[in-house]
């Protein structure tokens, strides 16, 4: 980022520079030019750590008692309150499709 940044200052970014980083990290062009406007706004060039959500063993309990409905696991997250916001059903879904994935059993 610390590179593109200077090129940009430089006047020397070109789309070609933005595109190879892009498919180098695995991103967006558009997400790349993102993180270049965030890094000149906040003069932080290191990417972004994105955090994610990750489902919890009490979590895993809970859907394991709604039977692996996933929707009724987030029915019951949301009638539960908590500290942590329940996610998105289309968040939660992907999570636990990809946890499954490599092996984790409700």
């Amino acid at each position: 980022m610390r590179r593109l940044l200077e090129r940009q200052q430089a006047g020397k970014l070109s789309t070609r520079h933005v595109r190879a980083v892009a498919e180098t990290v695995g991103v967006s062009e558009r997400t790349v030019w993102r993180w270049l406007e965030q890094a000149k706004a906040s003069g932080r060039v290191e990417a972004p750590v994105r955090q994610g959500y990750a489902v919890s063993d009490e979590v895993w309990e809970l859907l394991g008692e709604a039977g692996g409905n996933v929707s009724e696991l987030r029915r019951r997250l949301v009638a539960a309150g908590g500290e942590v916001p329940v996610p998105s059903m289309s968040t939660l879904s992907r999570v636990i499709r990809r946890d499954r994935r490599v092996g984790r059993l409700c």
